[in-house]
Parts: C-alpha cells; sequence; structure tokens
C-alpha cells in the first residue's frame, strides 16, 4: 500500500474512533526470526500493515493477514489489540512494517 493511502486510511478512521486528529503515528519495522512467533499488546491503537508480507501470518482481535491460506476470503491490514505475528519461514527472517497511531491519552 503506498504511504500515503496509508496516513490517509488512518486519518478517516481515527476520526471514526472518535480521535479525530489527537494522535501520533509512528513507523514500526519488525523483524522475525525464522519460524518466530511474537506477541505484542497494542490497547486503543491502530496498526496498519504497510506492505503484503508472504510467508507471515499476523493475527489479531480486528482479523488475519495471511498470504498462504487458500480458504479465506478477506485479509485484515488494519489490527488492533493483541498482535500475533508469525515467520512462516524456516530459513530465513521476515520484515513487517506497520503505521501505528497512539490516541492521546
Amino acid at each position: 500500500m503506498h504511504g500515503a493511502i496509508v496516513i490517509d486510511y488512518i486519518h478517516k478512521r481515527m476520526a471514526e474512533l472518535g480521535h479525530g486528529d489527537r494522535y501520533d503515528l509512528r513507523l514500526r519495522h519488525f523483524v522475525l526470526a525464522a519460524g518466530q512467533e511474537v506477541k505484542n499488546c497494542f490497547p486503543g491503537q491502530l496498526l496498519v500493515l504497510m506492505e503484503p508480507v508472504e510467508m507471515v501470518q499476523i493475527r489479531s482481535d480486528d482479523g488475519l493477514f495471511d498470504l498462504s491460506l487458500a480458504n479465506i476470503n478477506e485479509l485484515q491490514y488494519e489490527h488492533s489489540g493483541t498482535i500475533v505475528m508469525k515467520n512462516l519461514q524456516a530459513d530465513k527472517p521476515a520484515h513487517i512494517l506497520f503505521i501505528q497511531a497512539i490516541p492521546y491519552q
């Protein structure tokens, strides 16, 4: 996804969620070792996947992103709450890029 589209999408979603312009943005670049699974908690925050990543599974309170699944009819680029990322590759690291929106407290 193009960066400008992601920023515009986040702006609209944060307004829908009642935050208006009261949030900060961060670029998050996660590196997972071969076969590694990482669980993080982002309560009240929004993370939007910047680009599709092969051989990676991302599960969250909002849904699932996994290009290797043939029986799924929609992949979620938007994630929040508890997010579990898993590198499905056995031989190399995976890079996962998100834009994170953190509402002001």
